[in-house]
């Protein structure tokens, strides 16, 4: 019985059929003090041209609240691929010329995989 139980919940929670093709993507970027507002141009200068990108379902630019200045993107791709071209676009290029010692650190970039469960609709980015 436990056995049978615990094996409803697996399909419930991952579904044996499933598969995620997409890629989600958390990328933190970090100014330096006092460039805050310059930085964030720059990189909200990526949001129109990265949503004409095939395969970008998501590309969404947000601020820290508790953080003042850093930013996070919210990314959701179609494949590896089209990742892939993105990252390798002229205007990956330019922003990352334009911002060369003006941050932190590097962009911290998190590959996320979505844990499937409740409301289909809302379990996922």
């Amino acid at each position: 019985m436990w056995r049978r139980a615990w094996q409803t919940l697996l399909r419930t929670v991952r579904p044996e059929e499933e598969t995620v093709p997409e890629v989600v993507i958390l990328a933190t970027v970090s100014p330096k003090p006092g460039i805050e507002s310059d930085v964030e141009r720059e990189f909200s200068a990526l949001l129109e041209p990265t949503h004409a990108e095939d395969g970008c379902e998501l590309y969404a630019l947000h601020r820290v609240r508790e953080r003042p200045g850093q930013l996070v993107f919210v990314e959701r791709w179609t494949s590896q691929e089209a990742l892939d071209a993105h990252a390798s676009s002229s205007h990956i290029a330019t922003c990352i010329a334009a911002c060369e010692g003006r941050l932190e650190g590097p962009v911290d970039i998190v590959t996320l995989d979505p844990i499937r469960g409740g409301d289909a609709s809302k379990d996922h980015v």
